[in-house]
C-alpha cells in the first residue's frame, strides 16, 4: 500500500521526494524504479544527503545490517544530535538539494529528518516526541513524502532485525508522518 501527501510529480521541474516507512519495506526498490523512468537527472541518498554535490544513485550494499540500536540512553545527547542534524539537513539541503532540483532533478530521499519519529532510536534519539516534531516544522519540506505501507509479516521476511510486534510500532509512526 502506498500513501503520499504533497505535490504531483511533473518532469518540468525537479522535485525533492522522500519515503518513509520501516526497513524491509521497499523504499530503496522504490526509489530505483523512480529514478529509472525519471526524463532527467536524479539522485538518491539515506537519511541525510551528501553536503556537497547530489550523488548519481547511490543505493547502499544489499544484506549489510547496522548494529540494532538500545531503546534506552543519554537524553542530553540525542537533544545535542538532533540540533547538529538540523544544521546539516539546512546546510545540506542548501548546498546540494535545492540547487539540483533547480537544475530539473528528481532527488530522492529515504527518511529525510522524519526518522526522528519514525525511527527515533535507530537515531539515538531518546527525546521527546514534541521535540522531533518541532525540528521536522523546522525543516525544509519535500514536494511528496510516500509512506510505504506492508504487512508486518511481509517486512519481516524482508528483514529480521526487528520482531514483528517492533515493525508494527514503526508502521503506525511512519503513518504519521506522511498524515
Amino acid at each position: 500500500m502506498l500513501r503520499c501527501s504533497g505535490a504531483a510529480l511533473s518532469t518540468r521541474h525537479g522535485r525533492f521526494v522522500v519515503l518513509v516507512g520501516p526497513d524491509g519495506v521497499g523504499k530503496t526498490t522504490l526509489a530505483q524504479e523512480l529514478l529509472r523512468q525519471w526524463r532527467g537527472s536524479g539522485a538518491y541518498f539515506h537519511f541525510r544527503p551528501p553536503m556537497r554535490g547530489v550523488m548519481p544513485m547511490d543505493v547502499p550494499a544489499e544484506g549489510v545490517a547496522p548494529p540494532k540500536a538500545p531503546k534506552t540512553g543519554s537524553r542530553i545527547g540525542g537533544w545535542i544530535r538532533i540540533a547538529v542534524n538540523l544544521v546539516r539537513f539546512w546546510m545540506s539541503y542548501l548546498r546540494t538539494i535545492r540547487p539540483a532540483v533547480r537544475r530539473g532533478a528528481l532527488v530522492v530521499g529515504d527518511r529525510w529528518a522524519y526518522g526522528y519519529v519514525g525511527q527515533p532510536y535507530s537515531l539515538r534519539f531518546y527525546g521527546p516526541e514534541w521535540l522531533a516534531g518541532l525540528m521536522l516544522r523546522t525543516m525544509p519540506q519535500p514536494d511528496l513524502i510516500v509512506s510505504l505501507v506492508a504487512s508486518p509479516a511481509t517486512i519481516y521476511s524482508r528483514k529480521q532485525d526487528l520482531t514483528p510486534e517492533e515493525i508494527d510500532a514503526e508502521l503506525r509512526a511512519w503513518q504519521k508522518v506522511a498524515g
